[in-house]
C-alpha cells in the first residue's frame, strides 16, 4: 500500500488478504478495480478524496465479511478522517487487546453507535445517552458495528465485551433533516451516513459535510461502476476540491 493513501481499514484489508485461504469475489469480478477504493479505475474516487480532522473518534468494528466488500461504507470514514479511526475486525469472544484498551482509556467518552429503545436498554441494564455535554473534556469516542443489519445486531447482543459501553440515541431532528436532503429509504442509515450524523451531533459539521458529500460521490461513482461507464464531474466533485483545499463549500 502507498503511504499516502494508508488508514487503518487499508492496513486490516492488507492484513485479512494475507490471512485468507480463499479469494473474495465480489459482483462484477470482471471489473478492473482500484486497489484502494476498490471501485472500477475509470471510476476511482482516490483523487476526491479529503482528509480532515474532528474533535472525536470512530472505532469501526468490521464484520469479516465487510473488509473486502466494494460496497462497504464504514471505510469511507477511515478515508476522511484517517488519523480519528480505529478500524478492528468484530470477534464476539476475543477482541483486540488494542481495541480493549482503547475501550477501557478514562480519557475516552466511548458510546455505541446502536438503535435501542428505552425499555429495551433498561431490560439489559444498558445506558441510553441523548446528549454529549462540551463540559466533558473526555475524548467522544463512536463505536460503529460496522455489517448487515442482522449482522451488526448480532455483533451487538452477543458482544458481552460491549455491555457496560453506553449506547447513543441519534437526536430524532438530525435523522429527520438528514432523511430529506438524501431521500434515502426512511428507516436506513449506512455506516457512513451514520457516521455523519455523529459528527453533527459533537458540532463538528465540516467534517459531517464531507464524509456525506464523499458518501453522495462514492455512490454516483459506485453506480458508474456498474453500468460500466465514466461519471461525469459535477457539484459534489467541486466541493469535494474545496474540502481538499481547505475551503468551506
Amino acid at each position: 500500500m502507498v503511504s499516502e493513501f494508508s488508514n487503518q481499514y487499508l492496513r486490516l484489508r492488507t492484513q485479512r488478504l494475507a490471512e485468507s485461504t480463499r479469494e473474495f469475489l465480489a459482483r462484477g469480478k470482471s471489473v478492473v478495480r482500484c486497489e484502494y477504493c476498490q471501485l472500477a479505475v475509470f471510476a476511482c474516487i482516490c483523487p476526491w478524496r479529503p482528509e480532515l480532522t474532528a474533535r472525536c473518534e470512530f472505532v469501526l468494528l468490521m464484520h469479516r465479511d465487510e473488509v473486502f466488500k466494494p460496497t462497504n461504507t464504514g471505510r469511507l470514514i477511515a478515508d476522511v478522517l484517517p488519523r480519528q479511526t480505529h478500524v478492528f475486525c468484530w470477534s464476539r469472544t476475543e477482541p483486540a487487546q488494542e481495541l480493549v484498551g482503547l475501550l477501557s482509556d478514562p480519557l475516552r467518552r466511548c458510546v455505541i453507535v446502536f438503535p435501542v429503545d428505552a425499555n429495551e436498554a433498561g431490560s439489559r441494564s444498558r445506558t441510553l445517552v441523548t446528549e454529549l455535554k462540551h463540559g466533558d473534556e473526555r475524548l467522544v469516542t463512536f463505536i460503529l458495528l460496522d455489517g448487515t443489519w442482522k449482522q451488526s445486531g448480532r455483533m451487538f447482543h452477543l458482544s458481552r465485551w460491549l455491555e457496560a459501553i453506553p449506547c447513543v440515541m441519534l437526536p430524532d431532528s438530525l435523522v429527520r433533516g438528514y432523511a430529506v436532503r438524501k431521500s434515502h429509504h426512511e428507516h436506513y442509515l449506512s455506516t457512513a451516513e451514520a457516521a455523519g450524523l455523529c459528527l453533527e451531533m459533537v458540532d463538528e459539521s465540516c467534517a459531517a459535510n464531507a464524509l456525506q458529500d464523499y458518501f453522495e460521490l462514492f455512490n454516483q461513482h459506485y453506480l458508474a461502476t456498474r453500468g460500466a461507464y465514466v461519471p461525469l464531474v459535477g457539484a459534489v466533485h467541486e466541493r469535494m476540491r474545496k474540502y481538499q483545499n481547505n475551503i468551506t463549500p
